[in-house]
């Protein structure tokens, strides 16, 4: 049986979002509607809300780092969620130890997975949010991943996968 909502608070669904933590100079914010828009060039793209501080820092600096961050760290992410960065320095607030810092001061943080440099080439107003889409310029792995990437199911729950599988195109054949 379902139920039916007519808005998206209504709804208490559980829409896993692989979450990421936005970086623009020191301020960092959780984002979770973002995806690849293309393969090549590699393009990416974020919803942020119009309301939201980060937007005016990505209209102003055009730039950012996308950090995706392990499991572990899903109390810095829900922090940094509750917290205003024109009021406080959320990167200082976060703890977090900063790897480097690209060229338009956006940092690189060292608990990542791992970490899309991005530069803003076009923007897309659709309701309260705009879609910043972005070129890729660069694409940070870290050597130690961890094994347990980061959910975000809203409402502040967070969750992570219980088993990987890899499969081998090559054993699909006739299936």
């Amino acid at each position: 049986m379902f139920n039916t909502y007519d808005t998206l608070e209504q709804a208490t669904h559980a829409q896993q979002r692989v979450t990421a933590l936005l970086a623009c100079g020191n301020n960092l914010m959780p984002v979770s509607w973002h995806m690849p828009v293309s393969k090549s060039p590699f393009r990416y793209a974020v919803a942020v809300r119009e309301e939201n501080y980060t937007h005016q820092l990505l209209e102003q600096n055009g730039s950012f780092m996308l950090n995706f961050l392990p499991f572990e760290y899903y109390e810095v992410v829900a922090l940094m969620g509750n917290i205003h960065g024109d009021k406080e320095d959320k990167l200082a607030l976060s703890q977090l130890e900063i790897e480097k810092k690209d060229r338009h001061a956006n940092p690189l943080l060292s608990a990542s997975d791992f970490v899309y440099e991005c530069v803003v080439c076009d923007t897309y107003k659709n309701g309260d949010h705009t879609i910043f889409i972005t070129d890729v310029k660069a694409i940070h792995v870290n050597e130690k991943q961890s094994e347990k990437p980061m959910f975000f199911s809203g409402r502040g729950r967070y969750a992570t996968i219980a088993e990987t599988v890899c499969v081998n195109k090559k054993n699909l054949q006739g299936v």
